[in-house]
């Protein structure tokens, strides 16, 4: 998590993967974001490692990284979606854009089901 908070945009984004790959607007909503799922993984982790270890202080070093992040989405989240396309193929969507699982599977998956759940929870 901490490679993630010093990999940080400073926008507010969180890139793809710990260290910056250059995935993040192949993947991710733009703006130097990754992919919703990959990129929200640094306050669920965090949330988790307080849960487990009641680890306090971690928890307030981060803190303001994470709500960085969720202003960012709140900021660009619909923007970052309608610039994928998903508004145009809602109506007869089939799953067929990147995102969290498409890459094991046989055929393509629905991923603006895992983009929107992250983002709003």
């Amino acid at each position: 998590v901490r490679d993630w908070l010093d990999a940080q945009w400073d926008n507010g984004a969180y890139t793809e993967t710990s260290v910056w790959q250059n995935l993040n607007d192949y993947a991710g909503i733009g703006r130097g974001a990754g992919e919703t799922v990959w990129a929200t993984a640094p306050p669920v982790l965090t949330v988790r490692h307080f849960q487990h270890y009641g680890d306090k202080k971690f928890l307030e070093d981060s803190l303001a990284s994470h709500v960085k992040w969720v202003d960012f989405l709140d900021e660009y989240f619909d923007e970052g979606m309608l610039k994928k396309e998903y508004d145009v193929e809602l109506d007869n969507y089939y799953g067929q854009k990147s995102g969290l699982g498409d890459w094991l599977a046989m055929r393509s998956r629905d991923t603006y089901l895992t983009h929107t759940a992250c983002y709003m929870a």
